[in-house]
């Protein structure tokens, strides 16, 4: 009786950051200054969070890294709707 098992298991390292930018967002939107967040890539191709900030105030309050992703933040000024 021969027995085969298939246990492969599906694997997307897209899933990683984009779990990673859902549990930062509630976080880092609650920074006064905070515009948004995204998905970046860093200069040696790591993902990353990049968080849109209004100004250098919002940018120093922002966490090095959450839950073991980098945060990159980028000073954009006020975004308003049109």
């Amino acid at each position: 009786m021969a027995f085969e098992e298939n246990a492969e298991m599906p694997y997307d390292p897209a899933d990683d950051i984009q779990t990673a930018v859902a549990a930062a967002e509630q976080q880092l939107m609650s920074i006064s200054g905070v515009n948004g967040v995204g998905i970046t890539s860093t200069p040696d191709g790591q993902d990353a969070v990049v968080v849109y900030v209004a100004n250098e105030k919002a940018l120093s309050q922002l966490p090095a890294e959450i839950n073991g992703c980098r945060i990159i933040g980028e000073v954009t000024g006020e975004i308003r709707p049109l």
